[in-house]
């Protein structure tokens, strides 16, 4: 069991387009990083001085547990690309995280496993092989971490985009509808992960992102994250009532 003091935010995943944004708002921010790598010359220079790269191998699970030990936070962004699934798909995105979330238990993380779901309708024509194997992964993932026993924020949402220079405006639900068109670009969605690690979410909970013009700017809908419902809450209130829940409008 870890012992100490814990404060750096593990990020699992740091050199893709979503981690990118993640470690940039972090080192904007001067909290401590652990930027988790599977080979650090994927990451840009320079990096700030919060900024601990370590390479694991997630193909080896046990790689994570020192660094676990010494998070307060971990976002975890690895998986496997929805457009071509790789035959080793299923240890990454469920076996990898499902030894990571009990890592978290055994060394009782203060924090939240923070991670990207996905809630999207059938694209019209069906959708492809990879694409529906994707989406079960997804699921089964979400299943793990809500089965761990580990505090958890799950932020669910369809396809991320490239980034954005103007700020867009999101809404934020906790629908168990599969929400049409939900998508949003990388940084706008590595903001939100940071402010669900630095601003703080409610514990055991979920919720869906997507763009809408008439929804919130990004910094309210971050501030909307501590009045979620925990999923025990969420589904006594969809057993009363299954209207849709809006979060952080103005």
């Amino acid at each position: 069991m870890a012992t100490g003091f814990r404060e750096s935010v593990l990020l699992v995943g740091a050199s893709g387009r979503t981690g990118r944004a993640v470690l940039r708002y972090l080192s904007a921010a001067s909290v401590p990083v652990i930027a988790c790598v599977r080979r650090a010359d994927r990451l840009p220079e320079p990096r700030a001085a919060s900024v601990e790269v370590a390479v694991a191998n997630l193909e080896h699970p046990h790689t994570l547990a020192p660094l676990i030990e010494r998070a307060a936070h971990v976002i975890y962004l690895a998986g496997g690309d929805r457009r071509s699934l790789s035959p080793g798909a299923w240890q990454l995105e469920v076996e990898t995280l499902s030894a990571g979330l009990e890592m978290a238990r055994r060394s009782d993380l203060p924090g939240r496993w923070i991670y990207v779901g996905y809630s999207g309708v059938e694209q019209r024509g069906g959708t492809t092989w990879a694409e529906a194997r994707w989406r079960e992964l997804k699921a089964a993932a979400e299943d793990a971490i809500a089965g761990s026993g580990v505090n958890y924020f799950v932020l669910r949402t369809g396809v991320v985009t490239d980034a954005v220079s103007v700020e867009p405006r999101v809404a934020l639900s906790q629908s168990a509808v599969p929400a049409p068109g939900a998508e949003i670009p990388c940084n706008a969605l590595g903001f939100l992960l940071t402010g669900a690690a630095l601003a703080g979410a409610a514990h055991r909970a979920r919720a869906v992102v997507r763009v809408e013009a008439s929804g919130t700017n990004l910094q309210s809908a971050v501030q909307a994250f501590s009045r979620l419902r925990t999923d025990s809450d969420a589904g006594k209130a969809d057993a009363r009532e299954p209207a849709r829940t809006v979060l952080g409008r103005r």
